[in-house]
């Protein structure tokens, strides 16, 4: 019994890792055309437009965990895949919060190419 518990424990652990790693590659990366010209004010732009895409993803993460809530039984047929049972809910808490802290970061980049604006 204890060896399962063990199990689900550490699968946990390695999804709550993935997460967290696949949070760092949330921003994608600009056009290769606005790098290689160097223009500071499309890259703001663009930034500025991702961090608005990642907010609008945090929102839907938090929509999905008020549907989970309202109907908690159909969240847990959503993981029911012949291994223990993910708490959905968490797991949008915790997307949202990747997405969310990824827009922060998208933000802070298009201001810093704002500063390079003569």
């Amino acid at each position: 019994m204890e060896s399962i518990w063990r199990t689900r424990l550490i699968n946990m652990f390695v999804l709550l890792v993935a997460l967290g790693l696949s949070a760092c590659s949330f921003i994608a990366t600009p056009p290769a055309d606005l790098l290689a010209r160097n223009d500071q004010m499309a890259l703001a732009v663009w930034y500025e437009n991702e961090a608005a895409r990642l907010h609008q993803k945090a929102k839907e993460m938090d929509q999905m965990v008020e549907e989970y809530r309202r109907d908690p039984e159909r969240a847990q047929r959503m993981m029911s895949h012949g291994s223990p049972k993910v708490d959905f809910v968490q797991q949008c808490y915790i997307l949202a919060a990747a997405y969310r802290n990824a827009a922060t970061e998208a933000e802070t980049l298009a201001k810093s190419h704002r500063e390079f604006i003569p």
